[in-house]
């Protein structure tokens, strides 16, 4: 009897991305998260390999497919679709196989291919990375006045701040120190995107609402001018200690659900309260026994104004994601296949951030 004969497994970057004429190569930093009705891989980051080393932040983002092919498992692969932060899609994939590092908070990088959309390719990058000492890092920028900007050039350290992202009230286990992809905050738009106003305020649409001011929501944000803010201190920081963002869910009436990433200009660095980040020339380094991630994201409903406060005043938890602790020696496809169709969510123990009351 002649041996069974079966099909290749997908082997290659360019059949897991459904035959896409162009394809580029790099790198993409990921987590898997549950909820109580379902998990899905979530993204921080995409990383170009081209020669400029620039990378791309997530705005939306769709759930992904896992395929499986039996055997070792090599063939095994990731693929979700993004629309990076300067517009434009990409279909992204990944194998199992291509895991390049394992990061203290949860998350995965792994070597990926990626597609875009549209013949006009790549929009424009929101920064540029590097790799160093087996780190990924990437050049953001701190916005001050002179005054502190002086104060951080002397001290060679950077103080971490105690508020939640809306600035409402302080948090008690964790500080961040906040840093963002936008070299200089010049007008209302780039305030806006790091949660702030001139007015103080910013002004949300739920996803089924008509494209009225009248069915928008309100929330107070810190009132800053472009002024308050003329000081740019730029830093190469390490992918690694940068918190995940909180995300909203779009459910729209019409059409497939999909997430999208709150303020993705934003980079919040976890550290224990009341730690000074050290500043090596114009590098953040922090002692690992001091950094802090708290293993999950605020899922906010973007059908509600409630919801889509609640990633901004991170107190309302109805919906969360927890971050899976996945063990050495796996990765995410691996564990998907593992717990495929088990329910995580309730057996995950997370640490939740704390507000202290009446601190605003």
């Amino acid at each position: 009897m002649s041996p069974e004969v079966t099909a290749p497994p997908i082997i290659d970057f360019s059949e897991a991305l459904r035959g896409a004429s162009s394809i580029k190569r790099g790198f993409i930093k990921c987590r898997l998260v549950h909820m109580k009705d379902r998990s899905f891989v979530l993204p921080d980051i995409l990383l170009s390999s081209e020669i400029k080393g620039e990378f791309y932040s997530p705005k939306f983002f769709t759930p992904n497919q896992i395929a499986f092919f039996g055997g070792d498992g090599s063939a095994d692969f990731c693929r979700l679709t993004l629309e990076l932060l300067n517009g434009n899609d990409v279909q992204v994939a990944f194998f199992g196989r291509d895991l390049v590092k394992t990061c203290s908070d949860g998350s995965f990088i792994y070597k990926c291919a990626f597609s875009p959309s549209v013949k006009k390719g790549l929009p424009a990058p929101c920064g540029k990375w590097r790799r160093r000492d087996g780190s990924f890092e990437v050049l953001l920028y701190h916005h001050t006045n002179s005054s502190a900007a002086a104060g951080i050039k002397a001290s060679k350290e950077l103080w971490d701040s105690p508020w939640n992202i809306q600035g409402s009230k302080k948090l008690e286990n964790i500080g961040y120190c906040y840093f963002t992809s936008i070299p200089a905050i010049r007008s209302e738009l780039h305030l806006r995107e790091v949660a702030m106003s001139q007015m103080g305020t910013a002004h949300f649409l739920p996803t089924n609402a008509p494209y009225s001011a009248e069915f928008a929501s309100a929330l107070a944000v810190p009132k800053r001018t472009p002024k308050d803010m003329d000081r740019s201190l730029r830093f190469w920081v390490d992918l690694e200690t940068v918190s995940p963002s909180h995300i909203w869910l779009h459910r729209p009436w019409s059409a497939p659900a999909y997430y999208e990433n709150v303020l993705p200009r934003v980079f919040r660095l976890g550290v224990n309260p009341g730690y000074h980040l050290p500043l090596d020339g114009n590098r953040i380094s922090i002692d690992p026994a001091q950094a802090k991630v708290l293993k999950y994201v605020v899922v906010g409903d973007a059908s509600s104004p409630e919801g889509l406060a609640a990633p901004y005043n991170e107190e309302n938890t109805l919906l969360l994601a927890k971050i899976d602790d996945i063990s050495n020696g796996s990765e995410i496809i691996a564990r998907w296949k593992e717990k495929q169709n088990s329910h995580l969510f309730p057996s995950m123990s997370v640490e939740m951030a704390r507000m202290i009351e009446n601190s605003s």
